[in-house]
């Protein structure tokens, strides 16, 4: 048996016009991930070997080396509290994401009455702009004049602090966010759910499975590529949050709710040290991407082995 080559396109000039505008039009993306995406994370690893108040040129900048770096590490009071808030927050809101976008996707996706409206009002949330839906919560946890405390004077309960509580105020904020973005991971998991062959529950029911065991054994393992990318960008979006914790608490009381891109925002635009504020940054870049691929490898085997 002959294979034979295939013989090379011929240059001509129509296919080299086609050549070009390929190239042109693939080109186009990648500028502008150079210029929009590369270049100021390039910029900013720079910065942060430099001390910069953003009012001195940009080549007068005093190089310093990694001691921006040591300083956040070993000097800073405030960046290891930011951590371990941003850490809680995250791993609170994940966790509580995982579990309750799946139970209501199961929930969903079974036959019950009104379904598509059930699922448009959990979906609301999610388009609501965070600085409007941070402010509307600030008023219902509010302390003297809140709804919510309101209603627990109105049953006998004592008042609670809830955004005033140095003990609460993170809870609240998990709270909050598990509200605004529960829908989208019920739609991702729902979009998971109907993608998985009604055959393999018939099959299952057919050899005397319950509906438990079809459970565990047939959509949980169906489901872990889905359950994967809710992992993986819930936990890129927990570990930057910023507007929530903005425009409701700003860190208070007492630091109890500083997570680390609104201690860097309060490092570059409050105090002008974009150095310092930089080297936050690429700390908290390379968390992320420690995280990401640990998440990536852990859950990824898992899912090829099965």
């Amino acid at each position: 048996m002959h294979l034979t080559m295939p013989r090379s396109w011929p240059k001509t000039g129509l296919m080299r016009r086609r050549m070009f505008w390929a190239y042109a039009f693939v080109a186009i993306p990648v500028l502008w991930l150079v210029v929009f995406s590369l270049g100021p994370i390039l910029f900013s690893g720079w910065v942060s070997l430099h001390q910069w108040n953003m009012l001195t040129p940009v080549r007068d900048m005093p190089y310093v080396g990694l001691e921006n770096y040591e300083y956040i590490f070993t000097r800073d009071r405030v960046f290891p509290l930011a951590l371990k808030n941003t850490f809680k927050f995250a791993i609170g809101g994940v966790s509580i994401n995982v579990v309750l976008g799946l139970a209501f996707a199961l929930l969903l996706n079974s036959k019950i009455k009104g379904r598509t409206v059930w699922r448009v009002l959990y979906f609301l949330p999610v388009i609501t702009s965070p600085i409007a839906l941070a402010v509307i919560f600030a008023f219902m946890f509010n302390r003297n004049y809140g709804l919510l405390n309101s209603l627990l004077v109105m049953v006998g309960l004592p008042r609670q602090g809830f955004l005033n509580d140095p003990n609460q105020a993170l809870y609240v904020l998990i709270a909050i966010a598990v509200y605004q973005y529960l829908g989208y991971y019920i739609v991702i998991y729902l979009a998971g759910l109907q993608g998985i062959p009604q055959d393999y529950y018939d099959a299952a029911r057919v050899d005397g499975a319950n509906s438990w065991q079809a459970f565990w054994h047939i959509t949980l393992p169906l489901l872990r590529p889905v359950t994967l990318f809710v992992i993986v960008t819930n936990s890129i979006g927990a570990l930057q949050v910023f507007d929530l914790v903005f425009a409701t608490t700003g860190g208070a009381p007492a630091n109890s709710t500083m997570t680390i891109v609104l201690h860097m925002y309060n490092t570059a635009f409050k105090f002008s040290r974009m150095g310092r504020a930089s080297a936050m940054a690429f700390t908290l870049f390379a968390i992320i991407l420690f995280i990401t691929i640990v998440q990536l490898r852990l859950l990824r085997d898992r899912t090829y082995e099965d």
